[in-house]
């Protein structure tokens, strides 16, 4: 098994809050993440503006502001040239 760089960890958490996991515990099982790691990269992405956190009847909640939004789609517009030309590769030998 190989070991996500930090970058994946971030948009693997953007895309569970993207997706409508808005409770720290599901984005946690949904990234599966520890929760000491998990929350650090919350606090993190809130910083940077990439979600924001708000608090409703007690429970913290995440949503993905439009910069997160931005960040998300042009990673996966990335990933999805690099794992093309990696398939393309592939079948070419």
């Amino acid at each position: 098994m190989t070991r996500r760089s930090r970058m994946e960890i971030l948009v693997d958490i953007l895309k569970a809050v993207d997706q409508g996991k808005q409770k720290p515990t599901h984005i946690m099982y949904t990234t599966n993440m520890c929760w000491n790691r998990m929350r650090m990269q919350l606090d993190f992405l809130t910083m940077q503006e990439m979600l924001v956190s708000t608090q409703v009847n007690g429970d913290t909640l995440y949503t993905i502001t439009p910069k997160g939004k931005e960040i998300l789609e042009y990673f996966t517009k990335i990933e999805g040239e690099i794992y093309h030309n990696k398939r393309a590769l592939a079948t070419a030998s």
